[in-house]
């Protein structure tokens, strides 16, 4: 799940994106992974380029700006526990190297999006304090790794 940073006077708030935004004309786009677009006129800006031709596909850390409004497009996402989805094949967890059977507890990695077991007999994604295959933090109360405050905003 995607987020918007939005600048409150000095302090930067992470605000979950879900559905369409009103905040800058955003608009989720359909498919994995998650796809945002902003959407309006010249007067909104990203990157410091105005929309000329109305709509612009985000990237992770954008920054959008309206006027004096100011925010940054994250795409970055919490790991959670959710019933394993299943697939046309078999998927089979990085850690373990054994099959996810659908509708089992699961983490989807956000950093790469490999499944690993999340039971209690199959703790696979908290096993360690890395996901199997990446750099991803594998705390499930962990917070967001980036926010505005990184690129000096």
């Amino acid at each position: 799940m995607a987020y918007l940073w939005i600048d409150g006077t000095g302090d930067w708030v992470a605000t979950q994106l879900a559905g369409d935004s009103a905040a800058f004309g955003l608009r989720r786009g359909g498919g994995e992974p998650e796809r945002w677009v902003a959407i309006g006129p010249p007067a909104v800006h990203v990157n410091g380029v105005a929309l000329d031709l109305g709509i612009r596909v985000l990237r992770d850390r954008d920054e959008l700006r309206l006027g004096d409004a100011r925010a940054y497009y994250s795409s970055e996402s919490l790991p959670v526990v959710v019933a394993f989805p299943g697939a046309e094949r078999a998927v089979f967890c990085p850690r373990s190297k054994l099959e996810i059977p659908p509708q089992s507890p699961a983490v989807r990695c956000p950093g790469c999006g490999v499944w690993h077991h999340q039971t209690d007999d199959l703790p696979c994604w908290t096993y360690d304090a890395k996901c199997a295959l990446c750099d991803q933090p594998t705390a499930l109360d962990g917070g967001l790794r980036w926010s505005p405050e990184e690129v000096g905003a």
